[in-house]
């Protein structure tokens, strides 16, 4: 191995997506592994002594949300989501709401990561032109997008102008996701169904599957089993869940009545009337809650403290219910089909939701803290959890030299505390970017599709173009047919 290596990992667990290697160092130089070995004698310009300590590849989070959702009119020029995802062992990202702002923030927000997005979609009526719609979709894909989103839960369109959005992400061919919900059914059950009808074949990321099933329509156990069924039924359908516990919403209201279904959902779910006074009583109860930001971090706060921070400005408050069943999260982050073809939630097999997301960013950054949990109770290996937060996601999007830790893999890497379920440190394109203490990483690129370039490059944004070609989500929508599970 002629010559200095950059960074050195010594005397680490190193277990990726292939399997556990055991103890090992890991030779990093210009953003590539080189070597893992038991031992590595060459010098190199920094050293981690890692023992006692767990290296997993960095997590490719499936959905984030780098921007603050509830900005509106008043959105910064800076971001804390980027160092936020920085300690939580977070490589790469991929934005699921507003990826114009998460441009307009890149420079003053970067911390090292590799960034990629969709954007989100007004709603739509039967009456909004399809030329409109056929506009929308081309200009997020000028702007640097790699696809589009429809906000069907929060803000929906109609089912037939749903339809029409889908059909035109795929004739342009760029990544098209939704979270399930048109003005004809919710955010639940119901609503997973009819965006799966809504594709008819074509590629579709469904987000956060999770979130349909909370009891609402069926027995929550029933809800899961037939919507693992569903997925299995759709192989073209892509798809992650998360792992928290809490949702997220805007607060803003027109006259008294909430803008985001959502809110209006959880408020139904949780008995009480779909208005303000329904959600004072809700704080009164501490059945909802409102982030209150500071500059470290995005703390949800019930009661009487909840409500003021709502009340002082509701227009751009972030509100949040317990209405994420852990069964659900459980269910759907770790069925997977055995080979006998019988749905088992441990043990081998070919995982039915494809990756464990975080649907975080600016907050709830839980896939390792929770992931690991996963690990602990025995539901997933640590191979399999490597597998769905970071091969997997990254193959859904055809993000290469991710998901390994190998000679020739991107170097990058996230040291853990398996026992504590910590994030020691992480490693993003062989620099270190988060210490244990400080987020010290900066700068990153960002991935873009072939019509994103000239927007990059006038914005000045470090880029590069990925080739959906080469991604799961198209491969599956064209053939229908999946790659093999962890």
């Amino acid at each position: 191995m002629p010559g200095a290596l950059d960074l050195l990992i010594r005397n680490a667990r190193v277990v990726d997506a292939d399997g556990d290697q055991g103890v090992r160092d890991v030779a990093i130089r210009e953003g590539v592994i080189v070597a893992v070995e038991p031992e590595i004698a060459t010098r190199a310009l920094r050293e981690i002594d890692a023992s006692g300590l767990t290296l997993l590849p960095g997590v490719v989070d499936s959905h984030v949300h780098l921007t603050d959702l509830a900005a509106g009119d008043r959105v910064t020029k800076r971001s804390p989501a980027h160092e936020r995802l920085a300690r939580a062992g977070v490589t790469t990202a991929v934005e699921f709401f507003d990826f114009e702002t998460v441009l307009d923030q890149w420079h003053a927000s970067s911390a090292g990561l590799t960034i990629l997005g969709l954007q989100g979609l007004p709603a739509y009526t039967d009456s909004t032109p399809l030329a409109r719609i056929t506009d929308d979709v081309a200009s997020a894909l000028r702007e640097g997008a790699i696809g589009i989103k429809l906000l069907g839960g929060h803000f929906p369109s109609s089912p037939d102008a749903s339809a029409h959005a889908i059909a035109e992400g795929e004739q342009a061919g760029c990544y098209v996701a939704f979270h399930a919900g048109t003005t004809a059914n919710g955010s639940n059950l119901d609503g997973m169904r009819e965006a799966l009808q809504l594709a008819d074949g074509k590629p579709l990321h469904l987000a956060h599957t999770n979130a349909y099933l909370r009891g609402a329509v069926l027995d929550l156990v029933e809800e899961n089993t037939t919507a693992l069924r569903w997925l299995s039924e759709h192989p073209q359908v892509v798809s992650e869940a998360h792992l928290a516990p809490l949702n997220l919403c805007v607060g803003a209201m027109e006259g008294d009545r909430f803008t985001d279904h959502i809110v209006v959902n959880c408020l139904r779910l949780g008995g009480y009337p779909p208005e303000r006074r329904g959600l004072l009583a809700a704080f009164a109860d501490g059945f909802a809650y409102c982030l209150r930001q500071d500059a470290v971090a995005a703390t949800p706060v019930t009661g009487d403290e909840g409500r003021a921070v709502w009340e002082a400005d509701p227009e751009h408050t972030s509100l949040c219910f317990p209405v994420n069943r852990r069964l659900s999260g459980f269910m759907q982050s770790s069925a997977r089909t055995a080979a006998d073809g019988t749905l088992r939630y441990e043990g081998a097999g070919e995982f039915v939701v494809d990756a464990i997301s975080s649907d975080g960013g600016y907050w709830r950054n839980l896939i390792l803290d929770q992931g690991l949990a996963l690990v602990q109770f025995g539901a997933l290996s640590l191979a399999q959890l490597a597998h769905k937060t970071s091969r997997a996601p990254a193959a859904l999007f055809g993000i290469p030299g991710k998901g390994s830790i190998a000679p020739g893999a991107d170097a990058d890497i996230v040291g853990v505390d398996r026992g504590r379920r910590e994030v020691r440190f992480t490693i993003a394109a062989g620099a270190v970017i988060f210490d244990g203490e400080r987020v010290v990483g900066s700068g990153g690129a960002v991935l873009t599709t072939e019509h994103g370039g000239a927007a990059l490059r006038e914005r000045n944004i470090p880029h590069r173009v990925l080739d959906l070609e080469a991604s799961e989500f198209l491969r599956r929508g064209k053939s229908g047919g999946r790659l093999g599970g962890a």
